[in-house]
């Protein structure tokens, strides 16, 4: 037994000194970087991952302030009849109204051709949406006149009234904008009588045309 002792002395000073130098040598020092991350590389011949799906942000819609547009129901008169409406905010908008053509009709047998101007204002406000599209409520003031050299003849005429409408703007700028309402008429024939005629009207107005 003693010189099993002595012969495993040596070998217990050995690891003795020897352990603690070891675990030194595994422990980083403090100013040494942590190794890096290991890195997944797929066996070579495996597919690929799939890529992750793509992500759409939507673009806000473009911010416009004025919209003109023409109407092609006065196109059969003919008459050219444009709309021109600022946006005085956001969900109040003012247009202003001008049209000029031929005025053709036969009344009591007589064939009326006359030359028609017309000029007038819109008040609009938008109850759903804003001035780039939504439904409106508003007001409209035209006035008239007709005149037909061939009679010697002319008439004027004021028209007011209520209406609701709906417009659309698309992105790329195409503008719709429909109304419908009614309208008091007050007409007067100065050249042949001194009498008014005061008559309700439907109010419609179907537009198309841009917004900038």
């Amino acid at each position: 037994m003693p010189k099993l002792l002595r012969r495993s002395a040596p070998a217990a000073v050995i690891l003795a000194f020897a352990i603690p130098a070891l675990a030194q040598a595994q422990t980083p020092s403090p100013g040494t970087p942590p190794p890096p991350p290991a890195i997944y590389a797929p066996p070579a011949g495996a597919p690929a991952p799939p890529l992750p799906p793509p992500t759409y942000v939507e673009s806000p819609a473009p911010h416009r302030s004025f919209s003109l547009t023409i109407s092609p129901l006065h196109l059969i008169s003919p008459i050219l009849e444009l709309t021109g409406e600022i946006r005085a905010a956001d969900k109040l908008g003012i247009a202003v109204v001008a049209g000029a053509g031929k005025f053709s009709d036969t009344i009591n047998g007589i064939k009326i051709s006359a030359t028609a101007l017309e000029a007038g204002a819109q008040f609009r406000y938008y109850v759903l949406g804003d001035f780039h599209s939504g439904m409106q409520l508003g007001a409209e003031l035209l006035y008239l006149h007709l005149s037909d050299t061939n009679l010697s003849a002319t008439g004027q005429g004021v028209a007011i009234g209520p209406f609701v409408g709906y417009k659309y703007t698309a992105d790329v700028g195409f503008t719709f904008d429909g109304q419908f309402g009614v309208e008091r008429l007050i007409t007067d024939a100065p050249s042949s009588s001194t009498a008014s005629t005061k008559r309700w009207f439907p109010l419609l107005n179907v537009n198309v045309g841009w917004s900038f």
